[in-house]
């Protein structure tokens, strides 16, 4: 099942021929959001990374920053040699806050509270967040940040929710006041390969997280800029394939007035290729 995930990106021409119209509205859309906002003052260095799955030791680059966050999938089987492994390279790490949610593959952190507690307590300098908060005061800046596991099902993992009953996945949840987020997959349309979740999307609407960090579609890595903007609007509506010529007119008056990003989208997936045979650094980026 992973392969239908991980799989060789389409080309250009491939993408065009499935569907000229979502392949220029893509290319008009992000071409009107080429930047973010800039950072507050002082700045927070946030270094992000995800699905390492085992390989953790083969990343050639993780910068210093203030935030290490790991969006989930640190194994392959979840075993407890697994987690404790990648959980110590977590903890080596030299950055003063580390933070880290599960992935559909760690299957290590789907064991009771007790097991679970064992595990972690001989990691006191990590922060597992698994559909729950922490705040931090960072450079005299409190940032409030938010993690959960969960991921729309496919085969028997574990940290999924049915497709059928998104509600399951407790996107609700989400803080409306979190700067933040991290998720193991990606919202609908953004960084995912046409494989997010649209009730995530949804959420994201309402919360608008300066930052969210995901992984989960190793192809997708990348980092986007979204503006909540009736433009970003046309543009979703445009990939499902729901829209009339309002929404080209949205989108061609987004690309020309070029709106300033309110929050920025990393899919930080470290491993990629066809066979999961690239390693990739982490992304480091400046709120």
């Amino acid at each position: 099942m992973d392969a239908l995930f991980d799989r060789r990106p389409p080309t250009n021409l491939e993408d065009f021929r499935r569907n000229p119209v979502v392949f220029l509205a893509k290319r008009g859309y992000y071409a009107g959001v080429t930047h973010c906002e800039p950072p507050t003052t002082p700045r927070i260095q946030v270094v992000a990374i995800s699905d390492t799955h085992n390989h953790h030791g083969e990343v050639a680059l993780v910068p210093d920053g203030d935030i290490l966050i790991h969006a989930g999938d640190l194994t392959q089987s979840g075993t407890r040699t697994e987690m404790i492994s990648a959980l110590q390279w977590l903890a080596d790490q030299p950055h003063p806050h580390k933070i880290f949610i599960a992935g559909n593959h760690d299957l290590g952190l789907n064991v009771p509270k007790k097991d679970l507690h064992d595990l972690l307590e001989d990691f006191p300098g990590l922060v597992y967040l698994a559909e729950s908060s922490v705040t931090l005061t960072i450079n005299t800046r409190t940032v409030r940040i938010y993690g959960s596991p969960m991921t729309p099902k496919f085969g028997s993992w574990p940290f999924q929710y049915p497709r059928t009953k998104p509600e399951d996945a407790h996107w609700d949840k989400i803080p409306l006041d979190t700067d933040i987020l991290i998720t193991h997959g990606p919202p609908a349309h953004h960084a995912d390969h046409g494989n997010g979740c649209g009730a995530l999307l949804k959420q994201l609407w309402s919360v608008r997280p300066r930052l969210h960090v995901f992984g989960h579609i190793h192809t997708a890595r990348g980092i986007e800029h979204v503006a909540w903007s009736d433009a970003q609007a046309a543009y979703e509506r445009i990939m499902t394939n729901q829209y009339s010529w309002r929404e080209f007119l949205a989108l061609l008056w987004g690309i020309w007035r070029v709106d300033k990003a309110k929050s920025t989208l990393i899919n930080a997936a470290s491993l990629g290729g066809f066979r999961d045979e690239e390693r990739r650094d982490a992304i480091v980026i400046d709120i």
